[in-house]
């Protein structure tokens, strides 16, 4: 089985690397340096924007499968600047869809809960998407990108993600607390704004098991259990054994600047459960396993 992997420096991409089976030759394509700890993974510099090349890539490879983890994931940076990140965020899927259509592969799009307005949870797989930011709505326009060129692709939704990254990768909050909390540095946290925290070895396995069953459609994944931000990070300061008192609570509107962000975008989880047959690790298991990864 011959697969390619878009993003593969990301904090998924690291994941889906280290559960790639004995069975799949995986090939990972990514604009910049190829961060250490990559692992079992064939790796080729490529600017993946530039549509033509990419597509000769694609050809000489020839993939069964497509899995597109490539994205600008910083919200903030997004917000305002649709135009620079379109052809990552938008085009880069579409194409991706499209060649893996006319090509026979299976295509697997990431998307994000920020396609989700935050104000009917429990959202569905198949819920209305409402996004509130610049981030969501090119990740909302995304997917309808994908299923207009590829009825057949599968479009993961992961919630808020934790897990080491490469060295050198993009911090996810629960590293950024835990780090902060070894220098002795202040932390401060909303505590106005829901999640399910999702581990990323989670995630990667829901990528893996779509492969397995060739599932087709939105599927939202999360940890499963609903809390604030501000209890996650308490929550992450015991588990790491650190005082919890050293985290404050404040609300949304005392950062004013960020771009808006979905109160409460909770899952259903139906099909993840159901067709997936899959449970994923709650919060406090998560941690503790990431403490043992440590």
């Amino acid at each position: 089985m011959r697969i390619v992997l878009t993003g593969a420096n990301g904090l998924l991409g690291k994941y889906i690397i280290s559960q790639k089976p004995p069975v799949a030759d995986l090939h990972c394509m990514s604009r910049g340096t190829p961060l250490s700890g990559n692992g079992d993974c064939e790796f080729q510099i490529l600017n993946i924007l530039d549509f033509p090349r990419l597509d000769a890539a694609l050809r000489d490879f020839r993939p069964d499968v497509i899995i597109n983890a490539a994205a600008e994931g910083r919200v903030d940076e997004v917000q305002g600047n649709q135009e620079k990140y379109q052809r990552l965020n938008l085009e880069l899927p579409a194409f991706l869809a499209k060649y893996a259509f006319g090509s026979g592969s299976y295509f697997i799009q990431i998307s994000s809960n920020a396609v989700f307005g935050g104000s009917e949870s429990p959202y569905s797989d198949l819920a209305p998407l409402t996004p509130v930011n610049d981030y969501g709505a090119l990740k909302a326009a995304a997917e309808h990108a994908v299923i207009e060129a590829n009825r057949e692709a599968l479009i993961i939704r992961p919630i808020l993600m934790y897990g080491w990254p490469h060295p050198g990768g993009r911090m996810n909050p629960v590293v950024a607390w835990v780090r902060a909390l070894r220098s002795g540095s202040p932390i401060r946290v909303v505590d106005d704004v829901w999640t399910e925290p999702l581990a990323a070895w989670d995630c990667a396995g829901v990528v893996w098991k779509g492969i397995e069953l060739k599932a087709a459609g939105p599927i939202n994944v999360s940890g499963g259990q609903r809390m604030s931000l501000f209890e996650f990070a308490t929550l992450t300061a015991r588990v790491f054994e650190f005082d919890p008192a050293r985290i404050t609570a404040i609300s949304s509107d005392s950062l004013p600047g960020l771009a808006p962000r979905p109160v409460d975008t909770s899952f259903d989880l139906v099909r993840l459960r159901s067709e997936f047959g899959l449970v994923t690790s709650p919060p406090l298991l998560g941690l503790q396993d990431l403490k043992l990864m440590d």
